[in-house]
């Protein structure tokens, strides 16, 4: 299987998705999307780490903890190029305008409630939330930045499609339904 598309986010998001400890992801749109706004184009994309905007200050307790324990994960790359070994399917895709549902996502996700919530008011209230089911690619794919993929983005598109290999879910898919049913509960509640 090959995917040309992939999502940027920040580097220490990526490792906790990687360990199961993120199924969710909040996004505006970056100054260089269309309108402002994000879009999905795709439900299935690699995960490109970067380190633009981040911040250990947005973090909640157990991002600065996994920045804590792996310092190197907020270190910037010594070479120019990107490694990536996690494609996301999104398992469910809500644009959520309720501010006050918006907490219920805060434990599935790193960052902490002030970033969340900066977001969210960031140019007009509301947030994308995707829930994402990770999976690591049997083959890291390595790519070297273009000038066309730099700047305020959310997604990518690498200039081939690059295989993955197999695919190894993060999360089982029992453990990922029982998370995902949750969260969805909690945001109709």
């Amino acid at each position: 299987m090959s995917c040309q598309l992939a999502l940027k986010e920040w580097n220490v998001v990526c490792e906790a998705i990687a360990r199961g400890q993120q199924i969710v992801l909040a996004r505006k749109g970056g100054i260089a999307e269309p309108e402002g706004e994000f879009a999905l184009p795709k439900n299935r994309f690699w995960l490109y780490p970067t380190h633009f905007h981040e911040a250990q200050s947005k973090l909640n307790g157990l991002g600065k903890k996994l920045l804590e324990d792996h310092p190197e994960f907020s270190q910037p790359p010594t070479s120019p190029e990107v490694s990536m070994n996690l494609v996301c399917e999104v398992s469910e895709a809500i644009y959520l305008e309720e501010e006050a549902k918006l907490d219920v996502s805060l434990f599935e996700q790193i960052l902490s409630r002030e970033a969340l919530h900066l977001r969210y008011h960031y140019r007009a209230p509301g947030i994308h939330l995707l829930l994402v089911r990770a999976y690591e690619a049997s083959q890291t794919a390595t790519v070297i930045p273009t000038a066309a993929m730099s700047g305020c983005k959310s997604w990518v598109e690498l200039n081939e499609p690059l295989e993955t290999g197999d695919l190894r879910p993060i999360v089982d898919e029992a453990d990922f339904e029982i998370r995902k049913n949750l969260l969805l509960s909690a945001l109709k509640a």
